[in-house]
C-alpha cells in the first residue's frame, strides 16, 4: 500500500507530473488528500495549472500579433 502522506516535495513533484500523464487512483488520491490539508502546495498546483495554460496560448498570440 506504501506511504499514508506525502510530503511537500514529493506532492509538487507529482502535481507537475499529473499535468503532463493520468495518475494512478492511489496517487491521486493522496496527492488530493495532501492539497486539502496544505495551503503551500494547493498554491503552488493552481499555479502551475495557470503557467501551462498561458504558455498553451503563447503561440495563438503571436500568431495574431503577426496578421
Amino acid at each position: 500500500m506504501g506511504k499514508l502522506m506525502y510530503s511537500c516535495e514529493q506532492a509538487a513533484r507529482l502535481a507537475s507530473r499529473a499535468m503532463e500523464q493520468p495518475l494512478g487512483a492511489w496517487q491521486r488520491l493522496l496527492l488530493n488528500t495532501h492539497l486539502v490539508i496544505c495551503r503551500r502546495c494547493t498554491n503552488f498546483t493552481r499555479q502551475i495549472a495557470f503557467l501551462r495554460r498561458a504558455a498553451h496560448r503563447v503561440p495563438e498570440t503571436l500568431e495574431k500579433d503577426g496578421d
